[in-house]
This record gives C-alpha cells, sequence and structure tokens, in this order.
C-alpha cells in the first residue's frame, strides 16, 4: 500500500490502466478526443480495470467538449478539466470535476492560491507543464513547499511533477497525493514501467 495517494492521467491504453490500478490509484484519467481514446473505447476499456475511479479527461484542443447527458449516459461521474474551462455545466448536472492547474516557474504563491480558491473539490497542480522539479521547490523556487501547504490547506491535491526516487518519502510526507502521467506502449499489450516501479515502490508502507 502506497503512502500516499495517487492519480494516473493521460492514460490511452489498458497496459497502463492495469498497472496504476494494481498500485490502487484513486483515480484513473482518459484523454478523450483527437489525441486520446474514443467515449467508446473509453467505456470498453473500464470494464477491464476494478478499483480505481475511471474518469474523463478533457483538454481545450480536443473540440466541442461532450454533454453532460451524453457523459451521464455512460454512467461517466467524474471529469478532469483544464483550469480555463467553466466547469458549470457538468457540477450541475452532479459530475465530480477535478481541476488541472498549470504552475510556471513565474507564478507566485498568491497565482496559485487564486486559482486554487476559484475552484472547489480536488485540483491536480501540474509543475511539469511549467518545466518546475521538485528539487525546485525544496529549494524555495518559485515558492517553498510550506508555502504551497499552507495555500492548499487541506484541499485534496495531486502534484505532477518530475520527483527523484530519494525525495518520493520526504513529498508524501507533506502533500495529499502525486500525479504520475501515462504514456504509449512500446508494442501493443506491452510497456517498460522500470522508471515507475522505482518511484513507487519507495513509496509502499
Amino acid at each position: 500500500m502506497l503512502q500516499t495517494h495517487l492519480l494516473a492521467f493521460g492514460i490511452t491504453h489498458l497496459t497502463d490502466a492495469r498497472y496504476f490500478a494494481a498500485w490502487e490509484a484513486d483515480y484513473l484519467c482518459f484523454p478523450i478526443g483527437p489525441e486520446g481514446l474514443s467515449l467508446d473505447y473509453f467505456v470498453a476499456i473500464r470494464e477491464w480495470v476494478e478499483g480505481p475511479t475511471c474518469v474523463v479527461e478533457w483538454r481545450r484542443s480536443a473540440g466541442e467538449m461532450l454533454s453532460p447527458e451524453a457523459l451521464k449516459g455512460h454512467n461517466i461521474t467524474h471529469l478532469l478539466l483544464d483550469y480555463d474551462i467553466d466547469p458549470t455545466d457538468w457540477t450541475a448536472a452532479g459530475l465530480e470535476v477535478i481541476r488541472r492547474i498549470p504552475v510556471a516557474g513565474y507564478h507566485s504563491t498568491e497565482d496559485v492560491a487564486e486559482r486554487v480558491k476559484s475552484t472547489t473539490g480536488t485540483v491536480l497542480l501540474d509543475f511539469t507543464d511549467g518545466g518546475i522539479v521538485y528539487d525546485d521547490l525544496a529549494e524555495g523556487s518559485p515558492f517553498t513547499i510550506g508555502e504551497l501547504q499552507q495555500v492548499l490547506g487541506d484541499r485534496p491535491a495531486y502534484l505532477h511533477i518530475d520527483l527523484a526516487t530519494e525525495d518520493a518519502e520526504a513529498a508524501a510526507a507533506v502533500f495529499h497525493g502525486l500525479a504520475l502521467r501515462g504514456s504509449s506502449e512500446e508494442k501493443v499489450g506491452y510497456k517498460s514501467f522500470d522508471d515507475l516501479d522505482d518511484l513507487l515502490e519507495a513509496l509502499e508502507g
């Protein structure tokens, strides 16, 4: 069992989905649209995965958003949306929305606090999108770990950040959870997880 919570996103095949499910991830997020899966393929993969909540991941580049009715018609209960997409229609329909908030080196704690406070529920803070690694936070750039903790409070927040294996336990001790991104298979049905195995094994209790 991991010492922290886990969210996996960018999943486009069953191999990744089963891998993260075996590590007891809270959420498995599957991008829908031209750069990801069709809705029908998402539904098919979901039937082969037990444990985590399966989430539709939607980026603005995917085009027109699926309606709440279309999602609920497929028994979809959760969405991962970029920060700049208004979630009102989907939250009003009873869907749970996770917000992906990009964090760049020029952002201050006030910037992050403003974005976090303007949302409700679970968030994914994407530091990798802004080129920030865990060592940067440990050294106080663009802000300290303590300052980030104050901003987040008790908010369920998953950090997507480049993290060395030796820092994994320290990160798990101070943040709610980590977000890891899926990647393509080396060939159908096969992928090496050596890079993730070391990190996740370091997080085992």
